[in-house]
């Protein structure tokens, strides 16, 4: 399980928290990966490190490029997290 707290500012100076915990079911279903709002990325723990890589660098890319539309973040975070994972062979430090 990844824990500790982790805090960041976006480009605008909005400060923004990292949760490792599943998503709200009542507003995003049982499948949701992650979620960005206002003030607070919210990553589900129980994917595979994959997974959790790709909705990691999917959320951040929420917090810094508001305007962008979900299929141009989704293809973003899918080649980042392809690379990283793939080629580089990150891996989720357990």
């Amino acid at each position: 399980m990844i824990s500790g707290e982790f805090k960041f500012k976006n480009a605008e100076g909005v400060e923004f928290k990292v949760l490792f915990r599943k998503p709200n079911r009542k507003y995003y279903g049982d499948d949701c990966d992650g979620v960005c709002t206002t003030d607070t990325i919210t990553i589900n723990p129980d994917r595979t490190d994959q997974t959790i890589l790709n909705a990691s660098i999917h959320e951040f890319a929420h917090a810094f490029f508001w305007d962008k539309k979900e299929y141009e973040v989704t293809k973003f975070a899918n080649a980042c997290s392809r690379f990283l994972y793939n080629h580089c062979k990150w891996r989720r430090v357990k």
